[in-house]
């Protein structure tokens, strides 16, 4: 090989491997196969000038086409690096060409196109095609084609644009021909005035920095500043409370709003809210001074906000069941002076005022008493003043408190009312929680024209059938829920078929909105709107509704247009509006835009600008990224910080979660980046949903959206992703789990045994892996196991293998080794009880103990385990007897029979100090076996009593009657649809029907249990403190707020562990949190 050709080579393979291509932004309402063409000559002058220049630099012409091609491709990609395909000769075929726009010097980027378009140039002749075909790469796809020699002829399948430049009739003519179905005419002349004005900018002075300088036409420009932001609309010269009261005088005996069997006229409402607006100011609130209100959603927290608005305060919300340090930490950040509360919600609040000093309290029902008048205060309130505080996660952990203004909330409320069509006499339904800013709008937009509120109490909002009762029952005209509760009322609806008479209108907002979602919708409620909304809490809540009468075109539902008197801006990194269709940061102007962060400047600072397109307006930049398609709609696409470079690709995360998501049978996903042992970077996808899917059609779903490049390398099934403390996906967890599993694929070890080899042909047929993809280090509960399937893999073993052994020998070639009698660990405690979940537990002092809910197993705390591995305590689990299908027809133990045993095996152990966890049914285990313990000396330091209330006797009583009145096979029925046992329908009859035995059994012991230690209180209460755990969303402890101390009759300290959601089966829905309810309520690792 002569040495110009091995430096072809060389030259060829760095580009090629280095991959990458620039994707051309969309632009058509019409997409119609065909390719268009446009024209545009260069100025004169621009030409001369442009010669100069080539000349002063000694490079060609064709490198100062190249760098003005070179600019457009990175405004219109966003990306600093791009590449486009260069025509070396007329006729030619165009060769992959990279090049470098990024920070510097039009000068600099200029010389950086003539390097590289001179490196390509010489090594022009190599057969580029075959060397790609030699490194097994698929052909390059090049959507742009920079051609200075004009040439014409079709253009290749791949190209969107092809950019050429020829001379005619004395002029340079830049011509350039596009599909007619990616880009319209306007398009065209768009992208062909962005090389012009280039062309024009480099030239004009080489020397200044390019990224700064903007491509738009001032007609583009002051389409994208003026036309895309929201109607004008002229609001009222009053604030909110003041136009209350206007509806007020107009109609007092209306029913103003209502809460379970109570209501309050317009009249009541605001002799109320006045009253307790005026013993605010007898306690010395001062304009803008700020009120935390901490109160249950009822009518006495309408009242107390809008005696906060009257009085000229600052609402602060705060929910009576947050944590006393985060109350505290709210309190102080924002230098609240008063608290409005009621009895019963002040149990935290008190905690946290201990450690505060200088904040009055004052009881909403108390203020009412008092010797005030309740007729309007008359306060003068500027539209500028502010109006409320929102706390919202902040990035560090830390929550920042966005301040907004009265004229913000009041332009937000009239948004709603114009595009939700909120009118005279309707009821909008109140549903959110008072922490969330849009519980506002709920609460108090109605009242603006003279319509109803209705405040749905959470314990409805848990009961999905109770919630569309209330809904009907109550005539709700407007309503707004998160898309994964949507999608669980019209699931109930198509079960529980009903007419919605009064509902006009729908809103979703807080996550994603699929289309699957919305045609499921509009098949069954083709009359009524659906509204997706779309808003920052820094922006006084939703900026953009995309207002639906029927499923739209495309495959995403867009976020929508501005709504009336927003500004919203498509912008890099220099706040200068991009191409349309390009994507960039969004941010946003005008009205809606709050003053800022309280007592926080420097996030202020960073998040807060000056707009530099409106003088005088403030602009807020967060961290979402989109683009405007055509119609003057936005799209989502992502967080600006959720990008990545994989094989020289630029790929937007946010862009690949969002077509998983749209994958039938996906409800949560989450894609992250993992490094291999060769250093290359893969993209890795995890996914939740009823069931797992098979990876083909994921590769196909997502292939029909995406190029290959953006398409994971990997799949994993969870039945739930891990979340933050926050409530968001913990990427760093999922990031170190990808990291493992890749971990196990670069030492992949082939089963050869036939023992190994039966244990991997069972896995693939229990996991849905190939069995090609199976190795001897694959763990068993990393590959997706759960519960149910490790039962599943017993029976199709035909019980070679317990439950027992798959839980303590996850991994395959441990496995086998059990199956072969070669494991020295397999006659470990085969009898016991216990079952460790941990890494290593046999030199433990200490350890949590936990105890399964109703018909489940050991292996029910497995995700909590390893949750707890990083820091936390050894996690021992009960193997219930009788529980293991598989393991033959063992008995159903009785309960005191179990604690016995379990004692024994903890004493045996040599623990000396215990958790005990019960989730349940598996609390009745629990108690008992805590008070055992402390009898025998074993110091019990915290008992964990998870998803269970104690109830009342006669209740549990009528459970146990309802259940033995029931057989097997019905209880297995109804377990089927629980979000427990979501793969017990794909058992057989004779092992699903076992399993609602022992579910039976479970829940009739541990009624029984309780009931007579309700009916007869035992004398000595447990000493040692419990902790209730229990998930807001949990229906069967929808009253756990107040009745959670109810637990006092058993234990003499009880306290609350609340989780956001996770639904009754938090263990394997939230184990992340879960395990956070150990970690911060146990002293137990601190002190031993």
């Amino acid at each position: 090989m002569g040495k110009q050709v091995q430096a072809d080579r060389e030259f060829w393979r760095t580009v090629l491997l280095a991959g990458g291509f620039t994707a051309i932004p969309r632009w058509t309402l019409d997409p119609v196969a065909g390719v268009g063409e446009h024209e545009a000559t260069i100025p004169d002058d621009v030409v001369a000038a442009s010669g100069r220049l080539a000349k002063d630099l000694a490079v060609p012409l064709e490198s100062v086409l190249l760098a003005a091609h070179a600019k457009v491709l990175a405004s219109l990609s966003g990306e600093h690096e791009v590449a486009t395909g260069y025509v070396t000769a007329e006729g030619g075929r165009p060769l992959p060409c990279r090049l470098t726009a990024g920070p510097g010097s039009w000068r600099t980027l200029l010389l950086d196109a003539h390097r590289a378009a001179s490196d390509l140039l010489l090594h022009k002749d190599f057969p580029v095609d075959e060397l790609g075909r030699e490194l097994g790469l698929a052909e390059p796809p090049i959507e742009t084609v920079f051609d200075p020699h004009g040439s014409g002829g079709d253009i290749p399948g791949n190209t969107v644009l092809w950019v050429g430049f020829s001379q005619s009739g004395g002029h340079l003519v830049l011509r350039l021909r596009y599909r007619t179905d990616a880009l319209d005419a306007d398009c065209a002349a768009r992208i062909a005035g962005y090389h012009l004005t280039a062309l024009a900018l480099v030239t004009a002075d080489p020397d200044v920095e390019h990224e700064g300088q903007s491509l738009l036409s001032a007609e583009e420009l002051r389409f994208q500043l003026d036309e895309l932001a929201g109607p004008r609309r002229e609001l009222p010269d009053h604030r909110f409370h003041e136009l209350f009261e206007q509806r007020v005088a107009a109609h007092p005996d209306a029913v103003a709003a209502v809460h379970k069997e109570q209501q309050l006229t317009y009249r009541e409402l605001n002799a109320r809210a006045n009253r307790v607006g005026r013993a605010l100011l007898a306690r010395g609130l001062r304009p803008e001074g700020v009120v935390a209100v901490v109160t249950e959603r009822n009518l006495d927290w309408m009242a107390a906000v809008l005696a906060v608005f009257k009085a000229g305060g600052v609402y602060l919300p705060i929910e009576p069941h947050f944590p006393a340090d985060r109350v505290a930490a709210m309190l102080s950040r924002a230098t609240c002076g008063l608290v409005l509360t009621e009895p019963g919600s002040t149990s935290t609040l008190d905690q946290a005022l201990g450690s505060l000093s200088g904040i009055q309290k004052v009881f909403v029902a108390a203020a009412y008493e008092e010797d005030h008048a309740d007729d309007d205060l008359g306060l003068r309130v500027a539209p500028d003043q502010l109006a409320y505080i929102y706390f919202t996660s902040g990035s560090t952990g830390e929550p920042k408190g966005a301040m907004c203004e009265h004229a913000g909330m009041l332009n937000h409320l009239y948004a709603k009312i114009d595009d939700l069509e909120i009118r005279e006499g309707q009821v909008v339904a109140q549903t959110a929680p008072q922490c969330f800013d849009i519980s506002l709008w709920q609460l108090v937009s109605g009242l603006l024209v003279g319509g109803r509120t209705l405040l749905v109490e959470q314990e409805v909002i848990l009961d999905v059938q109770r919630f569309v009762d209330k809904i009907v029952d109550g005539r709700v005209a407007v309503l707004q829920v998160v898309p994964s509760y949507l999608d669980v009322v019209v699931s109930c609806l198509k079960q529980h078929p009903r007419e919605l008479p009064d509902l006009r209108c729908v809103s979703v907002t807080g996550e994603a909105l699929k289309r699957e979602l919305a045609q499921r919708w509009f098949a069954a409620q083709p009359g009524i709107k659906l509204v997706n909304a779309y808003g920052l809490t820094e922006t006084s809540d939703d900026t953009n509704h995309e207002v639906m009468d029927r499923v739209p075109d495309g495959d995403r539902i867009l976020l929508g247009p501005a709504v009336n008197n927003v500004h919203v801006y498509i912008v890099d990194e220099h706040l200068t509006p991009v191409p349309l269709g390009a994507p960039g940061l969004i941010v946003f102007s005008g009205v809606c835009v709050g003053r800022g962060y309280v007592n926080d400047p420097e996030r202020t600072r960073q998040a807060y600008l000056a707009d530099p397109h409106r003088k005088g307006a403030r602009l807020y930049r967060g961290g979402d990224y989109g683009r405007w398609q055509p119609g003057g709609k936005l799209e989502f696409l992502g967080r600006r910080d959720n990008q990545v470079k994989i094989r020289g690709f630029r790929i937007e995360i946010g862009e690949v979660e969002n077509t998983l998501l749209r994958v039938p049978g996906v409800r949560d996903g989450a894609v992250v980046v993992t490094e291999r042992a060769d250093r290359s970077k893969h993209l890795v996808a995890f996914y939740s949903g009823r069931r797992r899917l098979e990876v083909g059609i994921l590769l196909d779903r997502l292939g029909e959206s995406l190029p290959e490049y953006m398409v994971p390398s990997a799949f994993h099934w969870r039945e739930s992703l891990p979340l933050t403390a926050n409530s968001k996906i913990d990427r760093k967890t999922l990031r170190a789990l990808a990291g493992e599993l890749g971990a196990v694929q670069d030492e992949y070890r082939a089963p050869v045994t036939p023992t190994e080899r039966q244990l991997a042909a069972a896995w693939a047929k229990v996991l849905g892996i190939p069995e090609n993809q199976i190795g001897l280090g694959d763990h068993f509960f990393d590959r997706g196991g759960t519960s149910l399937s490790a039962v599943k893999l017993a029976i199709t073993l035909d019980r070679a293998v317990s439950l027992k052994d798959v839980t303590r020998h996850p991994v395959l070639a441990d496995l086998a080794g059990v199956v072969d009698g070669r494991s020295e660990r397999h006659s470990e405690r085969r009898s016991g009880l216990l079952q460790s979940l941990s890494e290593s537990d046999g030199t433990q002092s200490a350890a949590l103990v936990c105890f399964p809910y109703a018909g489940g197993n050991a292996v029910n705390f497995l995700p909590m385990a390893r949750a707890l591995s990083a820091g936390g305590p050894a996690v021992l689990a009960v193997e219930l007897p009788g529980h293991d299908v598989a393991a033959g027809s063992e008995p159903f133990a009785p309960m005191a029979q179990v604690v016995e045993q379990v004692v024994v095996e903890i004493i045996g152990r040599g623990l000396t100090k215990v958790l005990l966890w019960g989730h349940s049914s598996g609390t009745a285990l629990a108690v008992e076996t805590a008070g055992m313990l402390q009898e025998r000396g074993v110091d019990v330091q915290r008992v964990f009593l998870g998803a269970q209330l104690l109830g009342s006797a006669a209740d549990r009583r009528a459970t146990v009657t309802e259940l033995t009145g029931r057989s097997d096979a019905e209880i297995a029925a109804r377990l089927s649809a629980d979000g427990g046992y979501t793969e017990l329908g794909e058992l057989d009859a004779r092992h699903a029907e076992h399993i609602g035995a022992a579910y039976r059994h479970d829940c009739v012991s541990a009624h029984h249990y309780f009931a007579d230690a309700l009916d007869s209180p035992p004398v000595l209460k447990l000493s040692a403190p419990v902790t209730v755990v229990v998930a807001a969303d949990d229906p069967s402890a929808a009253e756990y707020p107040r009745r959670y101390r109810d637990w006092q009759l058993l234990a003499e300290q009880v306290d609350l562990h609340e989780l956001a959601d996770g639904g009754h089966y938090f263990l394997r829905t939230r184990p992340t949190e879960a395990a956070q309810a150990v970690l911060r309520a146990a002293d137990l690792f601190a002190s031993s």
